[in-house]
Parts: C-alpha cells; structure tokens; sequence
C-alpha cells in the first residue's frame, strides 16, 4: 500500500473513532487564566473570535494541524518543486559539458507534540544523496524511490535548553552553504541554549524555540524594542560510522564526528534594525579512514598487504562533482579544523527589506589538508605511493588557501502573495578550507580553488506558490594549479591526480528555474 492510501485509512479510522479534533478553538491556557482572574470571559472570548478570523484568512499552504489521544498537537507539512538546469561546464582536462535537464523534488513530514517540552518528527523526501531531494527526468519514465530525510526527538526542559537527537534540520546558523548544503540533515545530536537580555528595562520577552530558528530572534517584546539574545549551539555529528573489523594495513577503525560550538549573538538594535553575528568552531574527530570495508567508497585501485582495495582502473583519492562524496580518500576527513564567522543585518527602507550578509570560514589546518591530503608529501600509508615529486611539492608550497570567504546582499523577503526579493553574492573557496563533501554542490558543483557570483530573484503568485531563478557564474581564481601539478600528464601519480580533479575545473555556468509549492 502506498503512502498516500495508509494516511487516508489512518485518518479515516481516527475520525470514525472520534479521537480528532481538528483545528479546535479550547484553549486550556485561556481557561486557567480566565479561572486565576487574570482576564474576563468576554476578553478571552474576543481572543478565540480573533483567533478564528485570522484562521479563515490563512493561506491554502498553512500546515495541517490535528490533535489527538496522547498528542497535545499532530502536525502535517510539506512542499512540491518542477527545476530547469542548464549547466555549461569548462574543464581543464576534458573536453567542455554542456547540458541541461528536468528535475522534480518531493518532501512531506510530519511533527508530534506529545507536551509543551517534547517533540518529535519525521520527513520523508525523494532522492538519495545527502543534500538533496532532485530527482532527475527521462529515465524512461522510473519511478522515484521515498526516502527518510528526518527523523528525530527534541526535548526542552526548560525555557533557554532545547536538546536534539537523530537525523534532523541542520542548527547551525549560516548564511550561505559554503560549509553545511542549505538541505542537508546532519545525523547526532545538538543542544542548544538561549539567553535573552533587555537593553532599555523590558523584561518579557518571546523567544522562537523552533530548532531551524537558531537565530533565536526576539518575536516581540512588552516593555523593550532593544535587546541581546546570546547562544550556545553544541553539536555533535555522526559523520563516518566504521566498521570496527576494518584489517586493511596502517588503516584504523575510528568513528569519524563533527564537533562544533557556535555562539549566535542578535542585537535588536530598534523596531528596524537587527545585527547577528554567529563564531563558531568545528574540529573532525578519528580522520584519516573512510571505512574501505563499506560506507564511504573508496574509487581506487590499490593493493595493500597482497588485498585490492577499491574499483580498478580508477586513481586512488580522485574527486567527481557528480556524485557524493566529491572527494574519495581515506583521509578526507584529516586536517578541518575551521574557524567561521557568519553574520547579517536586516533592516528595511520605506518598507522594504534589506539583508547584507556576510560568510567566513578558517581552517586553520588548511596548509596541513593541502599537503598532506590532497598532496600527500608527507608518510602517509604503505604501499599507496610516495606522495608527488619533491619539484611539484616545492612549487606548490604557496597553497595555503585555507580560506572562504563570501559577501551578499538580499532585498525583498518572499513570505505572502505578491512578495519579491533578489539576491547578488560574490564568493570565493579555497582549495584546503572546507569540507567539499557536505557543502552545498550548485555553487562550482563544489570544486575547490573557485571563485563567482550568484545572482537570484524570486516572486510569490501566491501564498504558497513561488518562481525562483538562480544563476551562477565561477571560475578558478589560481589558473597555474593544475598544470602545475601535472596536468596534462600522460601517466600522473596517484596521489597527484587526486589534486588535479579537485582543481580540474576551470569555471562554470549554471542556470536553475524552480516553481516550488507548499502543501
């Protein structure tokens, strides 16, 4: 049975048990503050009355919204996009690609609210890879497998403390996917605090406790238009998960994780003018194995204590912008240890929004990665080569590009019918700064060593129904890496051509045009 023919028998069977109640008006806190005196009937009935007419005027898109025996709330949501890609592709090893292609993306989910301090949910999606929910068009017509994109359990004993486990939206603040895919769902757990100080008197102050709101922003204040909010997001992702029987010679069998602090600071400055700022911190635990006996894949064709590992004919550590991971290694995960510095203003002009923002990442082990990883100059493991030569290590020694960095500006803001925004950014990521394997791919499809623009506008035909247009322009802003790595080599070391895929690219156009819907 599919999915849609069990949720209509479930939902029939609960309405016949009569254990629904869709969108009810009682409100118990209503009544206890009716009981305790603190308003009158008639208010308390003007307010469910507002409620009421405020529910008739929502959107066809606002969640579905049931209540059951054991649930204090049961909520249902979820969105539809149709995308055109065209995408022209220039490669310094290949000759150019252009092509252009349909997709589609599903995602419904669902949110359980068992009491005012638990929650849990789940997201079914189509697609497989871990940023993304396309699906291609024209492979004779094939269906689309349903895949689970979430599933988790939130916990929030107290006001300031919300805690997070499972497969869940990502809670690290950012303002661009140089770091994290705006769509992907890390794995682990996260704990997230907030604390809320009134800069002019005011001390009542509502604070979002949804977990993708990691802003924390203030929603309204009774006695203050200026306050600090200031965070704590801790998190702890289960990255790699290895197979503890792993033999293969100068391998271990460590768990790799994510281990980030982030501290998000917002500044309501006034009624106009919000600051944010998130610092933060991420280090990579257990690096140095992808797990050859399974997980991970290797793409390599190498022979260890008398074992092939891998698939033959392909380098060993080589990158594919087309797949996930982009970057095969059993040291991918070796060397990340970034700094990042996200931010933002948001402030409005004759009534329009406007969002400056800004991304910046250090990974302060960025020399170390290049040589070590991409490079390979230094001991690595027996029997997988001696690294380049000592001439390309030495001309390579200036790769320190252990920085991304990117500046933005957005106007309009896309919420209602009739909303329009557009959004120019400039960026630029270098070869050793992040990890390519969990960023977002539509920029540079995630090489390295590329720098460009993203130019995008959106506008609203209704509540729920939107047309976004997205294009991006990137090029490689170092033009010498890869022939001076060898590029255009007849037989390149393995460890070599692991460096010249990931600079292989030389730029890249990219067009989208997305019709997306809520449901």
């Amino acid at each position: 049975m599919n999915l849609p023919k069990i949720l209509s028998v479930l939902a029939l069977g609960l309405l016949s048990t009569g254990i629904i109640r869709a969108q009810s008006h009682e409100d118990p806190v209503l009544d206890l503050m009716v009981r305790k005196g603190l308003v009158s009937q008639s208010e308390a009935d003007q307010a469910r009355a507002e409620e009421k007419q405020e529910e008739d005027k929502a959107p066809a898109s606002s969640r579905i919204q049931l209540q059951t025996k054991g649930i204090q709330k049961l909520v249902f949501y979820g969105d539809g996009r149709l995308r055109y890609e065209n995408i022209d592709q220039h490669n310094h090893y290949a000759a150019n690609t252009l092509y252009d292609r349909e997709r589609y993306r599903l995602r419904f989910g669902a949110d359980y609210y068992y009491s005012d301090n638990l929650k849990a949910g789940f997201e079914l999606e189509s697609g497989t890879t871990d940023d993304s929910a396309n699906q291609t068009m024209g492979a004779t017509f094939t269906k689309s497998s349903i895949n689970v994109g979430k599933i988790y359990l939130q916990y929030q004993p107290v006001d300031w403390l919300t805690a997070i486990a499972g497969k869940f939206a990502n809670p690290w603040y950012t303002t661009t996917d140089m770091v994290y895919s705006f769509d992907l769902n890390p794995e682990g757990g996260a704990e997230l605090l907030s604390f809320n100080i009134p800069l002019d008197g005011g001390n009542d102050v509502t604070v979002s406790t949804d977990p993708k709101d990691v802003k924390h922003v203030a929603e309204k204040s009774a006695a203050s238009d200026s306050f600090l909010t200031v965070g704590l997001n801790a998190v702890q992702y289960i990255y790699i998960d290895s197979n503890e029987s792993t033999t293969a010679a100068g391998l271990n069998n460590n768990d790799t994780m994510i281990i980030g602090n982030q501290i998000p600071i917002t500044w309501k400055i006034n009624k106009d003018l919000i600051f944010k700022i998130a610092p933060g911190f991420t280090f990579y635990t257990g690096g140095g194995n992808t797990n050859f006996d399974g997980g991970v894949g290797t793409n390599t064709s190498s022979t260890i204590s008398g074992t092939t590992v891998g698939t033959p004919g392909t380098y060993f550590a080589t990158a594919n912008s087309a797949v996930d991971p982009v970057f095969y290694s059993p040291r991918e995960a070796d060397d990340l240890a970034i700094i990042s510095a996200p931010g933002e203003f948001n402030f409005t002009v004759a009534g329009i929004p406007f969002r400056p923002y800004w991304d910046f990442e250090y990974n302060v082990e960025g020399k170390q990665r290049i040589q070590d990883v991409y490079l390979q100059t230094s001991d690595f493991v027996s029997g997988f080569g001696t690294g380049v030569s000592a001439a390309a290590a030495s001309q390579n020694r200036n790769l320190n590009d252990d920085i991304a960095w990117a500046v933005g500006l957005q106007v309009g803001a896309n919420k209602k019918k009739g909303d329009w925004s557009i959004l120019g950014e400039f960026r630029q990521v270098g070869l050793g700064a992040v990890d390519q394997n969990i960023n977002g791919t539509d920029y540079a499809d995630s090489y390295a060593n590329q720098e460009g623009f993203k130019i995008a506008g959106a506008y609203n035909f209704t509540d729920f129904l939107t047309l976004t247009t997205t294009f991006y322009d990137t090029w490689d802003y170092k033009k010498n890496l890869y022939q001076s790595l060898g590029g255009g080599a007849a037989t390149p070391n393995a460890q070599t051509a692991s460096t010249l895929n990931l600079v292989g690219e030389k730029s890249l156009q990219r067009l989208q045009v997305d019709l997306g819907w809520k449901f």
